[in-house]
């Protein structure tokens, strides 16, 4: 008997074909893209359900296109996503020229060629790939469609799980196949948990089902008694039933009623073992050899496995096609048509056979000039030594993976290689680019392999830059004392009579030990140690500019006005950007130019992101977010800052780098509080993962700043107050008393305040006042004049409100003026001054337009109605605008596209799309044609005087 069927038509699967067919059908750039997730138990029919939505789709003309990751390639740097878009590229595209490499797009051809000209940074090329699914999906809808995603690379689930956020206006449809039970990825876990990722579930088949399955295999209607036994046999699931029925025909069992009780004897192919133990011995050494080399078998691959002749292994493999145990796939290869009986068959084999076969199946590769992570790939399946010349594959392997942006494989490979070195030296170098690449991936093994690294150093110069790098992997892993050893032995290291080409690593040093005393209390010691000279060195240093970063953010703490000068002197340049975005150092400059409210911060924001996209890494444009956020934030553009903060957060938990949250975590929740989003901020703050008490260890004064004032707006009380003063005794632990970073004095004020503890209110905020005008920013000043003039009353605090108009009015600091305006213009309506409190509330309304600050615009609206003002703009509807709205609005005047605007302003193409419209509509005009004239006239609108004077 011969099978009617070798794959019969599904059965009970049209909802889940008709959900994944209709969603792609739908999806346009108005909808925004889906995710999908096919889950199911193995041999339940993923694979089968998403063939036939794939061909659905292409009956319909629309692209597809397919990958499957496989457990011998996850550690393909991009192995999934070369599976995706490889087929889509011409000759010129595999160059990086074409319309998919088109624009910010280009990044990503590393990822399909092993000519890149250096390493690329992972953010650099999972950017690149972004704007490369933007350009796949320009002409019309994509699908992607990944099976088997349990087994995709990281790279390639970083590269999904940075879509997820970035679907909106994207026409695609991503479909994936997990097997139930399957150990799951952390990348693909967060894939999984994200909200908008949508499931269909694939249930055994009912006895319908097995009956019409049965009925194609047999070519005959099956006995109820048959279909019953057969459906509790293979529990519905459809691999096994239809395996069980192809047994039943090739051993002539009919599907009567009688034969029910015979299922039990009948061989499955699937169940490998057997079936191959009935074979002769030269069919079952091809089959193991498909099993070993996976996606790479072809018939030269496999007779150099099997170790038959090639026409020797054509007959093997015609017979195991025969037999359904394999299948023929593109490229003129071979394979299982079920990771089931893959895994199966691989199982099969004893240990010594399958060292054997890859061993054979590495070497093969090696002599065939196949791209080296494909070697690499079989020698990590086996022991070291056996390979021989493995570790020059594996360094190889880890280029490739460095060029192609991802420092996870790269690490893998070198760890690996690190066995097989085969003399001192080349171990020495080794542990060097580990400790490198583990900076990347795993910071406690960074610090192994940097301890190694620095024990194997002899030159001072060298060992300095290994206790540089120790002390940076040992200060991102939480061990701050340690980190401080390494580095005071790496300056022990340069001796005090060091060449002078060692003045800007010795400066590097110190900038990180000074360092320390902003990320940890109690270490203000080091400051001594280290001195306070500036770091100036000609010509200019790395390690000088870093120094002059550190120095001014402790000045900026002390309130010291040495802080500005210093911090423009460390970041003017660029050079540290250029050298490398998110370094410690770079970051204490940003913190004290934002204090001081000085314009470079901004440039140097915006170049550190640019090089952080261009060429840089995950772990590296958190911190360009995370500042930028808190630039939006204090200048008052909210929704900016939102944006911002929530890309930070997404960067810290892809860089796994906790000592980003204590940072991150106060900014968002900052943010989403002065929209009104008590709920949402408190959630942010809980993301940091820390005690409801800020612990005695690390940078926790941002957080415990934070954690005040959300007591203060949601409990208030005198568990607020205490919260406010322990937020200020936190922060002079670490020698700070700026209230640019630090208002606790009018926190506290404002509950005391309300709880009539009026004297101690005005002694705090006054005190504050007499800080802030040292310090000199108009931010802090204004705020705490502000705070002054309501805790002392509309008497006395008058002059105060007053002041802190004046102060804030040429600020960039919209929001806090914002507020100043309202506070004077309640005590101005109390002093019986209405129709200058009406301006000053119709200003303030266009501000909290601007700010997109609804609690603001709420209470400006309550007095507005009571003193009969029109809270409208003077213009139409132009001072509305944000300042993203007008940022985007002023790149659309000068001719830029919306895709120019997004990749310029590192944002999808949506939001440009959203941004224009509501600009188009509160200015009121019909497109981008009358833009210039619009502008001008916004501008012609904000440039009247501030209205503060009665």
């Amino acid at each position: 008997m011969v099978p009617r069927s070798a794959h019969p038509p599904l059965q009970e699967r049209d909802e889940g074909v008709s959900i994944l067919v209709d969603a792609a059908r739908a999806v346009t750039p108005d909808t925004g893209g889906r995710i999908f997730v096919v889950e199911g138990p193995p041999g339940i029919g993923k694979t089968r359900l998403l063939a036939e939505v794939r061909e659905r789709l292409r009956q319909d003309g629309r692209p597809v296109a397919r990958a499957a990751g496989s457990p011998l390639e996850r550690e393909f740097a991009y192995g999934v996503a070369r599976q995706l878009f490889e087929p889509m590229l011409t000759a010129e595209a595999e160059l990086g020229r074409g319309p998919l490499f088109a624009g910010a797009a280009a990044q990503a051809a590393s990822v399909f060629t092993v000519e890149a000209i250096r390493p690329v940074g992972d953010l650099a090329v999972l950017h690149g790939l972004y704007w490369l699914v933007v350009n796949a999906c320009t002409a019309e809808p994509l699908t992607l469609v990944v099976d088997d995603v349990q087994y995709a690379d990281s790279p390639s689930l970083r590269l999904l799980a940075y879509l997820l956020p970035r679907l909106d206006g994207l026409p695609l449809t991503v479909m994936l196949a997990l097997t139930s039970g399957a150990p799951v990825p952390d990348l693909l876990a967060e894939i999984l948990r994200t909200p908008s990722t949508e499931f269909v579930r694939l249930r055994p088949l009912g006895p319908t089902g097995t009956a019409a399955v049965l009925a194609t295999m047999f070519g005959t209607r099956p006995d109820d008694a048959f279909v019953a036994a057969c459906h509790d046999s293979s529990g519905g699931n459809p691999l096994l039933l239809t395996e069980l029925a192809r047994g039943c025909v090739e051993q002539g069992i009919a599907p009567t009623s009688g034969n029910a009780t015979l299922l039990d004897t009948v061989l499955l192919p699937c169940r490998i073992r057997p079936h191959l133990g009935n074979m002769p011995q030269d069919v079952v050494d091809v089959a193991h050899a498909v099993a070993l080399l996976g996606n790479e078998a072809d018939l030269p691959a496999i007779s150099a496995v099997s170790g038959l002749g090639v026409e020797a292994t054509a007959t093997a493999v015609d017979r195991l096609i025969r037999s359904h145990v394999l299948v023929r796939a593109p490229a003129g290869r071979f394979g299982y048509p079920h990771q089931l009986l893959q895994r199966s068959a691989y199982e099969y084999l004893d240990t010594p056979r399958r060292i054997r076969g890859h061993r054979a199946a590495a070497l093969h590769l090696a002599a065939t000039g196949a791209e080296p992570e494909r070697i690499a790939a079989q020698i990590l399946q086996v022991p070291p030594g056996v390979v021989p010349g493995a570790a020059g594959y594996l360094r190889r392997a880890a280029e490739t993976a460095l060029f192609r942006g991802s420092p996870d494989s790269a690490y893998t490979y070198l760890r690996r290689a690190l066995p097989e070195a085969t003399g001192d030296e080349d171990r020495q170098v080794l542990v060097d680019q580990l400790a490198d690449v583990a900076l990347h991936s795993d910071v406690e093994a960074a610090a192994r392999y940097g301890e190694q690294a620095l024990a194997s150093a002899v030159e001072p110069a060298a060992r300095a830059v290994a206790g540089l790098r120790l002390g940076e992997a040992l200060l991102l892993g939480g061990d701050t004392e340690a980190a401080i050893r390494a580095w005071r032995d790496a300056r022990q290291a340069l001796g005090e009579a060091s060449p002078p080409h060692d003045a800007g690593l010795r400066r590097h040093l110190d900038a990180y030990l000074v360092n320390v005393t902003v990320l940890e209390p109690g270490q203000l010691h080091l400051i001594d140690e280290v001195g306070q000279a500036a770091g100036d060195d000609e010509p200019p240093s790395a390690g000088g500019r870093a120094l002059d970063c550190v120095l001014a953010l402790r000045a900026a703490f002390e309130a010291r006005p040495q802080a500005a000068p210093a911090a423009r002197r460390g970041l003017s340049d660029g050079l540290l950007v250029r050298l490398g975005t998110g370094d410690s150092p770079l970051v204490c400059g940003w913190l004290a130019l934002l204090a001081a409210e000085d314009d470079l911060v901004g440039t140097s924001i915006d170049h550190a992101r640019r090089e952080a996209y261009r060429r840089g890494s995950v772990r590296a444009y958190g911190p360009v977010h995370a500042l930028a956020a808190l630039h939006e934030l204090w200048r008052g553009n909210l929704a900016e800052a939102e944006r911002e903060a929530r890309t930070a957060v997404e960067a810290v938990e892809r860089s796994g780098v906790r000592l980003g949250r204590p940072f991150v975590a106060p900014f968002l929740a900052d943010i989403l509080a002065e929209r009104g989003d008590l709920a949402g901020a408190r959630s942010a703050l809980a993301w940091a993962g820390l005690p409801e008490e800020p612990p005695p260890a690390g940078p926790m004064y941002f957080y415990a700043d934070t954690r005040a004032r959300l007591l203060r707006r949601t409990v208030g009380g005198e568990r607020a107050v205490a919260a406010a003063l322990d937020a200020g005794r936190l922060f002079a632990r670490f020698g700070g008393d700026n209230p640019a970073f630090m208002p606790w004095r009018t926190e506290a004020a404002r509950t005391l305040h309300r709880l009539g503890h009026g004297d101690r209110a005005a002694e705090l905020a006054l005190a504050e006042v007499a800080l802030a005008r040292r310090w000199g920013a108009p931010r802090p000043l204004g705020r705490a004049l502000r705070v002054a003039g309501v805790v002392l009353g509309a008497r006395d605090g008058f002059p105060l409100l007053a002041e802190a108009v004046d102060v804030l009015a040429g600020s960039p600091a919209r929001l806090e003026y914002a507020k100043a305006l309202v506070d004077l213009a309640a005590a101005a309506g109390g002093r019986g001054q209405r129709g200058w409190a009406r301006e000053l509330l119709d200003d303030a309304a266009e501000l909290a337009a601007q700010c997109d600050c609804p609690p603001l615009r709420e209470r400006v609206d309550a007095m507005s109605g009571a003193a009969g003002s029109r809270t409208a703009s003077a213009g139409p509807g132009a001072t509305a605008l944000t300042s993203t709205e007008r940022r985007v609005a002023e790149l659309a005047a000068t001719g830029l596209s919306n895709r120019e605007i997004a990749e310029t302003l590192f944002v999808t193409p949506k939001t440009v799309e959203l941004h224009l419209t509501n600009t188009y509509r509160k200015l009121r005009i019909g497109g981008r044609v009358e833009l210039v004239h619009a502008l001008d006239r916004v501008a012609a609108g904000t440039a009247r005087p501030p209205r503060t004077r009665r």
